[in-house]
């Protein structure tokens, strides 16, 4: 099964038209219409609107035909872990925490003098005892 084909039977699946269709992913008509008659590939763009509208789609299917079509039920939420495979489930985790190192406590900044200069040209200033 070709992209062309897997793109009609999500279309199928979803009992919609092709102009239902091409409205669901933001798309025009006639890009469906020359899609399905085979004059234009599938654009990268018009399968992200499709994965888009579509989460519980696998794209993995959508794009290479591997696996199943749908990764839950159209309609349903994806979970978490749906679109890992069963090897994937078994794999060790590991809780390693990395600690941050810290910096030492500066000391609290003090005022040690204040200096005032005047439009005359002179200046005061104040120290600290």
């Amino acid at each position: 099964m070709n992209e062309r084909e897997r793109i009609d039977a999500v279309r199928k699946s979803m009992n919609l038209s092709a102009r239902q269709f091409a409205q669901e992913i933001h798309v025009r008509p006639g890009t469906i219409s020359n899609m399905m008659a085979g004059r234009n590939n599938p654009s990268l763009d018009v399968m992200r609107r499709i994965m888009e509208r579509y989460p519980t789609l696998n794209p993995e299917w959508l794009i290479l035909g591997v696996g199943k079509m749908w990764r839950t039920a159209p309609g349903q939420e994806a979970g978490l872990f749906d679109s890992l495979a069963p090897e994937g489930m078994n794999a060790v985790v590991r809780n390693t925490t990395k600690e941050e190192p810290q910096a030492p406590a500066a000391p609290p900044k003090q005022i040690r003098n204040i200096v005032v200069y005047y439009t005359d040209g002179t200046y005061e200033e104040f120290l600290r005892n």
